[in-house]
């Protein structure tokens, strides 16, 4: 869910007094209100690469939808490997922990001689069947197991149950079984990053910031040297801002934030100024608008609109009279703010892999003259900041 017109605009309007800033009303193209700080997002300088970056997405590897071979998460790994990425972003909410074990045993055998950042997340643990108590049952997530018809991931395992614990000893849990789930990809690499994952709510706010929380106990993994970076992976830029500021500043190293930044979508805004400010990086993902930019027809986990659908289609027309792929220009648009690290792409076979190398270095050449045009269709407000 995003902001409301009228919350959002009460929200920005805090958040503008807070920073300094003057308001600025972007244009009805994006159908957003944006506190634009007098110091805008500086734009990257530095040339793009794969290493530097992007992160591989690995929740297709337990197979999104539709099952995918075990060996086809290995070789997508081992492509992703030979062509330079060196960050691996999963989560035990892919496939209830099979996107874990199928990256950590492909990691295992195809790094052997290569050093990866391996990234997971918390806020789930997964309960043998047997295991689970009354007391647990409310928290449980029966939407994400096999044969419950809103189930995404097909192939994962039938013998375990998601139980939401954003409490300090379920985050301290949920590292210890993302750690045995990774083998010994993360014996030799270590988890580098732990994000807090879909704390939208208030319940499962509260408790991942309460004192001894969730975010506490990531904390104290990094003062433990067990992890290097603590990070949040959300999709809604409310409950961003709200954990960035409910904690001290040093607290979060980095934010992956889904499908916030694109070419159709740029609520997330207000965070990246606020990154930006607090030497926070920023790990896009959802760059490619759900897959829509990249033929798909979802949007937002739901069926595109009819004017959602038209102005995929307008950028894509656009993209064609300056002959730049459409994703390619997504990609040069994600990565455009220098708060932005890097970002995340999902893929689920060697040829997407590849696919996504090909767009990446097109990127680099995106012409100006595009970016022009498509503030003056109003495919992009006037102020949102583009790549140079």
């Amino acid at each position: 869910p995003r902001l409301g017109v009228a919350f959002a605009s009460v929200f920005v309007a805090v958040l503008a007094s807070l920073l300094g800033s003057r308001l600025v009303h972007q244009s009805p193209a994006t159908h957003l209100t944006f506190a634009m700080v007098e110091e805008t997002l500086t734009l990257r300088a530095e040339p793009l690469s794969v290493e530097a970056h992007l992160i591989l997405g690995c929740s297709p590897l337990a197979g999104i939808y539709a099952s995918i071979p075990e060996t086809q998460a290995f070789d997508t790994v081992k492509t992703a490997l030979a062509l330079g990425f060196r960050d691996f972003d999963t989560a035990p909410h892919y496939g209830l922990g099979l996107s874990e074990t199928r990256l950590g045993k492909a990691i295992a055998m195809h790094a052997k001689h290569i050093p990866v950042r391996l990234w997971s997340k918390v806020g789930r643990v997964m309960r043998p069947n047997a295991e689970v108590t009354e007391l647990d049952e409310p928290f449980v997530e029966r939407g994400n197991m096999p044969n419950h018809p809103g189930c995404i991931f097909p192939d994962a395992p039938t013998g375990v149950t998601p139980v939401l614990d954003y409490s300090g000893t379920g985050v301290l849990t949920s590292y210890e079984q993302s750690f045995a789930r990774l083998g010994t990809a993360a014996t030799a690499n270590g988890i580098h990053g732990l994000r807090v994952h879909d704390a939208e709510d208030e319940a499962r706010f509260a408790s991942a910031v309460a004192a001894g929380g969730g975010v506490d106990a990531l904390v104290t993994l990094r003062n433990e040297g067990k992890i290097k970076q603590v990070s949040l992976g959300m999709n809604d830029p409310k409950y961003v801002m709200k954990m960035i500021t409910e904690k001290p500043n040093g607290t979060f190293d980095s934010v992956m934030s889904a499908g916030a930044w694109n070419l159709m979508d740029q609520d997330g805004l207000e965070v990246m100024l606020l990154c930006q400010k607090r030497g926070i990086k920023i790990h896009n993902a959802g760059i490619f608008a759900s897959g829509l930019l990249v033929g798909g027809s979802y949007y937002k986990y739901a069926p595109a609109s009819g004017k959602i659908l038209e102005r995929k289609e307008r950028w894509a027309v656009l993209a064609a009279k300056y002959d730049v792929p459409l994703p390619a220009v997504a990609l040069a648009f994600a990565l455009a703010p220098a708060v932005v690290e890097k970002a995340a792409i999902g893929v689920k076979s060697p040829q997407e892999v590849e696919m996504n190398v090909e767009w990446l270095e097109i990127a680099k050449h995106v012409p100006a003259e595009l970016w022009e045009e498509a503030k003056t269709l109003g495919l992009l407000g006037k102020d949102v900041p583009t790549p140079k």
